[in-house]
């Protein structure tokens, strides 16, 4: 026990990490320094990892947060030992993304006194408090977010709404009110005066030249004196229209009961030559001999370098004209977008004239924008005994006429929707319903036409059509992306005067290729000559036509001439014509023309923006469901 030995233990403590801070919480873009202490080690580095690798972080632990954060979530940084890589110290970084704020609605148009319910959404905050603001400060605002017009506007003013988040505030959103002046009643008469104020019967317009809002109206006193030359081209006063989807209003005090009468030379008797106007109510003659005899109704830019752009004929009457009965037309390079032909008479177009006229005629258009939807809109008409004894081949029904723009080389191909539905077009000269040259023109591309639930019956039976090899019922003429279906069209003549061909067919189809369809339709002729096919070997014929079947109308029969005094509107006025086209075989139930109904329904071929234009009721079924 006296003997021993001894040896030396040196107990050393494992390397060691920690790390701070050990929580962090971060916006996009924001930095945190992170520090990493190495223990029991002579060697202190570490090296850096992030899981998941969302921001950067340096050699000298900076932590960058990623520019934009969608979503909230947590990344891990973690200090590993460069001395003992099994030894490390992790921290948690919170990413969040940013307060925003939404703001619905975002644009709103209103008049003096109304109100706005505006809603604001905070998202990632737990606070959902907003401040509100407007700039300029016209009108108020409450702290719930009701907006109130103030109680006068003396003219078209913008304000924008702002909410701004109380949690974060750089965080808000905007709307835009446009405050528009009440819509006026001015007042118009053949023996007013452009002096007076227009704002009483007493005080009455003589012409529409007057500047006015979209929503105002110029009420017409009855009487069969009014000139046209009150209605010519620059006869038209400059219309504000900031919701873009509106038209002042020329009203007749009651329907058919303000007359232009044209006995000669060549004015037409109402041309329509600036945006944003709508005509209701009227009934124009043109009795004109003239050669250069103009049309009842027309829009067409006063100036070969403005185009103009949603204009309105509903419910009028043209009751003969040397040219066309309704319809718009270009100055050289200057042309119509958003044309509506609403629930009007077209009878006795073309009786003479030198240039080429149909009942209801579209030529060459010109686009305004490139919104979707349609934007030229013929529908709800009656259009009979129109002729062209020129032999311009016309005299048609219903045209859409070039609307590639071949006819004039400034004009590039219009590309905007086009539809001819609900239309009763019988006993004319030329086809009843015909679209042509949209295949050429300036462009690869061309517009969409689509013609539906139209009623055609013993058209092509003008003596003009001598020699001409492409007659018929409804016809597609060197046209593509053109689709017809629900339409009926019986052929009466046995043939066209002097054709080629040797019968008259119910449906024609001449220089068109697979890109256009003529598919569900009814198609009767007299001679059996239920379709026809020249120049097209792309085209075919669908299936689903039921060709052969006789519609079997209740009474048809060419229409009188119009007479709508004592009547409502022009749908009343043509009454006895609905009734009359009603075909009774069961098998053509649902095809052509259908009575309007008074209940809106969702129709995305419908021009959106008439669901706004304050249309006449019972013109046309209105295709506003989701307004």
């Amino acid at each position: 026990p006296t003997r021993l030995a001894t040896a030396t233990v040196s107990l050393t403590p494992p390397v060691s990490v920690s790390l701070t801070p050990a929580t962090v919480t971060l916006g996009q873009a924001q930095t945190q320094a992170f520090a990493a202490t190495v223990l029991n080690s002579s060697n202190t580095t570490v090296t850096w990892t992030l899981s998941p690798a969302l921001g950067s972080i340096s050699a000298s632990g900076l932590y960058t947060a990623p520019a934009t954060i969608s979503a909230a979530q947590t990344v891990t940084v973690t200090a590993t030992s460069v001395a003992d890589p099994t030894r490390s110290a992790s921290a948690a970084i919170s990413l969040t993304p940013p307060v925003s704020v939404s703001l619905t609605p975002a644009t709103v148009t209103l008049t003096a006194w109304q109100t706005q319910a505006f809603s604001a959404t905070v998202a990632n905050s737990a606070n959902p408090a907003v401040v509100w603001s407007l700039d300029p400060a016209i009108g108020s605002i409450s702290t719930a977010g009701l907006y109130t017009a103030p109680a006068a506007i003396a003219g078209v003013q913008t304000v924008t709404v702002i909410a701004t988040s109380v949690a974060g505030g750089s965080a808000q959103s905007r709307a835009t009110i446009t405050l528009l002046p009440a819509n006026t009643t001015y007042y118009l008469s053949p023996t007013g005066s452009d002096s007076n104020s227009g704002r009483s019967s007493s005080q009455p317009w003589l012409t529409p030249n007057h500047a006015l809002y979209c929503g105002d109206v110029i009420v017409a006193a009855a009487s069969t004196s009014y000139s046209a030359s009150n209605f010519a081209s620059g006869s038209w006063g400059t219309v504000t229209c900031s919701s873009g989807n509106d038209v002042a209003w020329l009203k007749c005090v009651s329907f058919d009961a303000c007359k232009i009468k044209v006995t000669s030379g060549g004015l037409d008797g109402m041309r329509v030559s600036a945006s944003y106007w709508g005509v209701q109510g009227w009934e124009v003659s043109n009795t004109s001999t003239d050669p250069s005899g103009g049309s009842c109704f027309s829009t067409t830019p006063a100036s070969p370098t403005t185009n103009i752009h949603h204009v309105i004929f509903a419910n009028n009457v043209a009751n003969v004209c040397p040219l066309g009965g309704l319809g718009s037309g270009n100055t050289v390079t200057a042309g119509v977008d958003y044309v509506a032909i609403v629930g009007n008479i077209a009878y006795g177009a073309g009786t003479a004239n030198t240039w080429c006229g149909s009942g209801i005629s579209v030529y060459e258009p010109v686009a305004s924008d490139n919104k979707p939807g349609t934007h030229i809109y013929i529908a709800g008409n009656f259009s009979y005994l129109n002729t062209n004894p020129k032999g311009c081949y016309d005299g048609n029904g219903i045209i859409f006429d070039t609307f590639d723009g071949s006819q004039t080389p400034m004009l590039t191909s219009y590309t905007q929707q086009g539809v001819i539905e609900n239309n009763i077009a019988v006993s004319n000269g030329g086809v009843g319903v015909r679209v042509e040259y949209n295949n050429a023109g300036h462009g690869t591309n061309h517009a969409p036409i689509i013609a539906r639930h139209n009623t055609t019956w013993n058209n092509s039976i003008g003596t003009y059509q001598y020699g001409n090899p492409s007659c018929g019922e409804f016809q597609l003429y060197m046209t593509v992306t053109t689709h017809a279906y629900l339409n009926i069209a019986a052929a009466n003549q046995v043939g066209c005067y002097g054709a080629s061909w040797n019968s008259l067919p119910a449906f024609a189809v001449i220089n068109a290729d697979s890109t256009s369809t003529v598919s569900d339709n009814v198609g009767w002729s007299a001679s059996a000559s239920y379709s026809q096919v020249l120049n097209s070997g792309q085209f075919s014929f669908g299936a689903t036509n039921l060709f052969g079947i006789n519609p079997d109308f209740t009474h048809a029969t060419t229409p009188s001439p119009p007479n709508c005094e004592n009547t409502t509107s022009v749908p009343n006025c043509m009454a006895i014509v609905i009734a009359n086209f009603t075909p009774t075989s069961s098998a053509a139930a649902g095809y052509g023309y259908q009575t309007p109904v008074p209940t809106p329904i969702d129709d995305t071929l419908f021009p959106q923006w008439l669901c706004y234009a304050n249309l006449p009721a019972g013109l046309v079924t209105m295709g506003c469901l989701s307004h």
